[in-house]
């Protein structure tokens, strides 16, 4: 069966269209790949992507809290937030503490600013132009992106979700259950869903794993393309394996191998049929959109999982009204820039 093509953003490009300069994130229904394109991208001699570093929502959610950053006392409060929390992984940066903060402070004075520096910071030491990032989650949270990163390109990846709720079960998360990631899925999708109408086509990319996996030669060319990166890069990031930064543990023991289309249909040994059929079932039209096909027709879902797959959209639909209530609130008493103004696009923006 030809899957179709990924659903397309049309419409005029914007004006950020051409910059050689701009940010770039990635972002997931977690167990989708991501580390593996993250790492493929930054295998590419222009372009520079940690490990993730887990500061950039954080800190954005925090943001009431340090105040003015055009006072420096203020800059450096965040600045010493990010380099001395706990659960900041700084050291991925490849920076010192001491000199990255006194350059966080030196900053233009805006939470955007702050913490792109970090990344710019990254690609510096690495002796790359151009920097970015990748975390699961961004994909429920473009609208903090571009509000800190107005001309940021954003490339979001979906995987078959059968294969990424069975890759959640093999990683032990959720604790075996299928209920939670087929409603992350749809989750994920649905939030990108909601910004098609508002990005242009030099914003937003959809690629599908199973098309990075079975064609990466292909799948990288239309990257790159999308990215303004140099198609001469391509070959560097199909080495990426002979370079790789990723640590070796069983979440990620891929991206120390070359690109192999062998995890596709790997969900077959973990779920059963009538897991396979609450999937399909509960996802079936977002499935279509992306081209996989079902192959549990006729099996009964068990009663149990669709009640659990229920009352976990209402749980979700929940949560999301009040995260939604608190940040309207915020963006009416936070009235300070939050853009960055490090890049071509943004200091013509500002």
């Amino acid at each position: 069966m030809t899957r179709p093509a990924v659903p397309a953003i049309v419409g005029e490009p914007s004006v950020f269209a051409g910059a050689r300069d701009r940010p770039v994130f990635v972002g997931a229904c977690p167990r989708s790949g991501t580390t593996l394109l993250r790492t493929m991208l930054n295998s590419h001699p222009e372009l520079a992507l940690p490990l993730e570093t887990r500061f950039l929502m954080e800190a954005w959610e925090a943001r009431a809290s340090f105040g003015d950053l055009s006072d420096a006392d203020r800059r450096r409060q965040l600045a010493r937030w990010i380099f001395r929390r706990k659960r900041t992984r700084w050291h991925r940066l490849g920076v010192d503490q001491r000199p990255a903060i006194a350059r966080l402070v030196s900053a233009p004075p805006t939470i955007g600013s702050l913490l792109g520096t970090c990344f710019l910071m990254y690609a510096e030491h690495h002796g790359k132009p151009r920097w970015g990032d990748k975390r699961p989650m961004y994909d429920q949270h473009l609208d903090a992106i571009f509000a800190m990163f107005p001309d940021a390109q954003f490339v979001h990846l979906v995987r078959d979700p059968r294969a990424t709720v069975a890759s959640v079960r093999r990683v032990g998360w959720s604790g075996g259950d299928v209920v939670a990631p087929t409603e992350l899925w749809g989750r994920s999708l649905r939030a990108v869903d909601a910004w098609r109408g508002r990005l242009a086509p030099d914003q937003l990319l959809e690629i599908r794993y199973e098309d990075l996996v079975i064609e990466p030669r292909a799948t990288m060319e239309r990257v790159c393309g999308f990215l303004g990166l140099a198609p001469e890069g391509i070959d560097s990031m199909l080495a990426f394996h002979e370079r790789g930064d990723v640590p070796q543990n069983r979440h990620h023991w891929q991206v120390s191998r070359p690109v192999t289309a062998a995890s596709v249909r790997g969900w077959e040994k973990t779920l059963d049929a009538p897991e396979v059929a609450f999937v399909e079932r509960a996802l079936g039209a977002q499935m279509r959109r992306y081209g996989y096909p079902f192959e549990a027709d006729g099996v009964r879902v068990p009663d149990e999982l669709r009640r659990a797959f229920l009352r976990r959209r209402c749980m979700r639909t929940a949560i999301r009204a009040r995260d939604a209530a608190r940040e309207t609130a915020l963006s009416l008493t936070y009235r300070r820039p939050v853009a960055a103004r490090l890049t071509s696009g943004q200091r013509a923006a500002d």
